[in-house]
């Protein structure tokens, strides 16, 4: 009885064996052609669809960029009929340049972007069922100074650069996805499944659209290349941030070709620097007010002086004249203390405090206070600058430091560099009397519906105790920059420039020479109201000559719109 049953089993076993064989070598053999050709005739497509990128403000509400709508138009099955081609060319005749490339494309290439209105998207969808019209954006921007803020998207929707880079993944959103069972002997699509997509978070800053567009075209009247920054010490916000000349935006987010794009490229105003945190430049004497800060440190007292003539001798210890330095003024200042050093910008006192406390102390003190190094501003790429001293003349050049050399390193002057951004926050460290707040440009985030994410609170970077004994002298001979009256060797630097601003400024000029072939480097920087500081300010005009005459001007047009606006 067992042994008939195994054989039953076996038996049972064997035939569905047969059966499952002949069944697949009907299919894998006798009808492979047949079933082949189904499996072809029905695939699946995931298109992915964009999600509207957020949207970026000004301070005031101001759009600084946002998106507009384009389509994206794909075919998913072969060649286009000729009637769809036809009536594909009446719909887009009026609205693109040549109808027959974008035919073309969508033969060959399976997809092209269009910037058409909904009527003639939803036309072309109900045209094939292989046409497949998807919702695109394009980023706009508000004007061309923002470039060096914002960067750019490009016309796929990828940052490249800039705050839009920076805060990618607050602004980008979410994709959704279409999930499409295609039959091409049908000519039919169907939507199995959808995911919508998620508009990114837009975000607010602390820029002032109007004040930016106005301090661009005040350096684009001056005929040179340069920066303007404004920003508030007390919390690290920056109102204003140009580097000029810049390339617009909106021609990258369109897309260009490649001419369009080596012409930016080898443009020789070099539009594509970000001349305030990605160059570095001599200060020259916009860096007196920190070293006179620091000789009163070292204990040189405030009323010490010295008698300027125009040149300055530099002796060895037998006496002998080793070197000799001018004055900008050729028939020099006369009496000099530290306060008219400032006011005048009277190049022998400082060789004369170079000459006493050496370039080690001062190399120490802009070590100290980071005077070169990065400020951790937003924006990619910021460089840093260059404070030079016996190791780094040995380091670099192989040479040994030389007496000449400090006393022009006192001026600012020498292997000195610095990028504006890392002079505004000097200023920032004497406007609040010791601290660094960072520097930022993003206010605060909100989601699609108006809901605030994140805000910004200011982030202490630096406190340092600062005397303020010592900055009274200090803020004196700032203020006396733009407000002393009286003949050339002893009024202040920018006094025909603020002769009547309403408000009292605190303030420097600069003039940075580079080679005898170029004009100096201009530049002005201060902050107001000067003894309770609100704002503090940064203008440098590459080339620009004597900074009283070219920076110091522009600064006053910039901040007469600035206290219009907040005062």
């Amino acid at each position: 009885m067992k042994e008939k049953r195994v054989k039953l089993l076996f038996l049972l076993f064997l035939i569905s064996f047969c059966l499952m064989f002949l069944r697949s070598f009907q299919l894998q053999v006798v009808d492979w052609e047949q079933y082949t050709l189904k499996v072809q005739d029905i695939s699946t497509r995931i298109l992915v669809e964009q999600p509207e990128r957020g949207k970026i403000y000004d301070r005031n509400g101001k759009l600084l960029a946002w998106n507009e709508k384009i389509y994206q138009i794909s075919n998913l099955g072969g060649i286009l009929k000729e009637d769809t081609e036809k009536k594909l060319y009446s719909i887009l005749k009026d609205s693109v340049d040549n109808p027959n490339t974008v035919i073309d494309k969508l033969n060959f290439q399976k997809k092209v972007i269009l910037n058409i209105n909904s009527v003639q998207a939803l036309k072309i969808a109900n045209l094939d069922s292989n046409l497949v019209v998807q919702e695109k954006y394009l980023r706009k921007y508000a004007h061309e100074s923002l470039y060096h803020v914002l960067g750019y998207v490009d016309n796929e929707g990828y940052p490249r650069t800039g705050l839009e880079m920076v805060y990618d993944e607050k602004l980008r959103g979410n994709y959704g996805y279409n999930m499409l069972i295609m039959s091409s002997s049908k000519g039919s699509t169907q939507l199995v499944e959808k995911t919508h997509s998620i508009p990114g978070n837009n975000i607010v800053l602390s820029l002032d659209l109007d004040l930016q567009i106005k301090a661009y075209n005040y350096m684009k009247d001056s005929n040179h290349n340069g920066v303007i920054l404004i920003s508030d010490p007390n919390t690290g916000e920056i109102l204003v941030f140009v580097s000029y000349p810049s390339p617009d935006p909106n021609m990258f987010s369109e897309g260009m070709n490649s001419l369009e794009y080596k012409k930016i490229l080898n443009d020789k105003n070099k539009i594509l620097v970000n001349r305030a945190v990605s160059s570095c430049y001599p200060p020259g004497s916009i860096i007196k007010p920190f070293i006179a800060y620091s000789a009163l440190e070292a204990g040189v007292s405030p009323y010490a002086t010295i008698n300027s003539t125009g040149i300055y001798y530099l002796k060895n210890a037998n006496g002998v004249i080793i070197d000799q330095l001018e004055d900008w003024n050729p028939q020099g200042h006369g009496e000099t203390n530290l306060i008219k050093s400032i006011r005048a910008s009277v190049n022998s006192y400082y060789y004369w405090l170079g000459e006493n406390l050496g370039i080690d102390y001062l190399e120490g003190y802009a070590d100290k206070f980071k005077l070169v190094e990065p400020t951790s501003i937003d924006i990619p790429f910021e460089k840093r600058g260059n404070f030079p001293g016996r190791k780094w003349k040995l380091d670099n050049l192989g040479e040994v430091w030389y007496p000449g050399e400090t006393l022009r390193v006192y001026i600012g002057q020498s292997a000195t560099t610095m990028t504006p951004i890392q002079i505004l926050r000097m200023y920032n460290i004497l406007a609040t009397r010791g601290t660094y707040y960072k520097f930022n440009l993003f206010m605060k985030e909100e989601d699609f519906l108006g809901n605030i994410i994140n805000k910004y609170e200011p982030i202490l970077i630096d406190k340092y105790e600062l005397n303020n004994d010592y900055l009274k002298y200090i803020y004196q001979g700032m203020i006396e920059v733009t407000t002393f009256e009286g003949p050339t060797y002893e009024q202040g630097t920018a006094f025909p420039a603020f002769k009547d601003f309403p408000i009292t400024v605190a303030g420097k000029t600069g003039t940075a020479q580079v080679d005898r072939e170029k004009h100096s480097h201009s530049w002005f920087a201060g902050f107001l109201p000067a003894n309770n500081p609100h704002y503090s300010i940064v203008v440098f005009i590459e080339y620009g000559g004597m900074g009283s005459d070219t920076a110091a001007p522009v600064a006053r047009k910039i901040l007469d719109d600035l206290i219009i606006n907040y005062y």
